[in-house]
């Protein structure tokens, strides 16, 4: 009969199976707590640009030091905003 050591799941690790196990419940605890503080999770959307307005849009990106689609993001909230508060719907006080 094979020893358990010959059958050791363990082997190869660099970390103990208890530390592992630990960071992993660390590791959940903080995605619980990342999920509850989130608004939401994002919906993907596809929208088509032409090249020159996609690279001035990573250019940009690039120069806040950002990702061209958060950048994006950031642009169609800030313009809804202005939108929103054009047409009446909220206050200049964005009440």
């Amino acid at each position: 009969m094979p020893s358990r050591r010959d059958n050791d799941n363990t082997k190869g690790l660099s970390l103990d199976v208890d530390e592992f196990l630990d960071q992993e419940r660390r590791r959940e605890r903080a995605l619980k707590m990342q999920d509850a503080i989130r608004r939401g999770r994002t919906t993907p959307v596809a929208i088509r640009l032409d090249r020159f307005t996609l690279r001035r849009l990573k250019a940009l990106a690039a120069l806040r030091n950002t990702g061209y689609q958060t950048l994006l993001k950031q642009f169609v909230v800030e313009r809804l905003y202005e939108e929103e508060r054009r047409a009446g719907i909220i206050d200049a006080r964005g009440r």
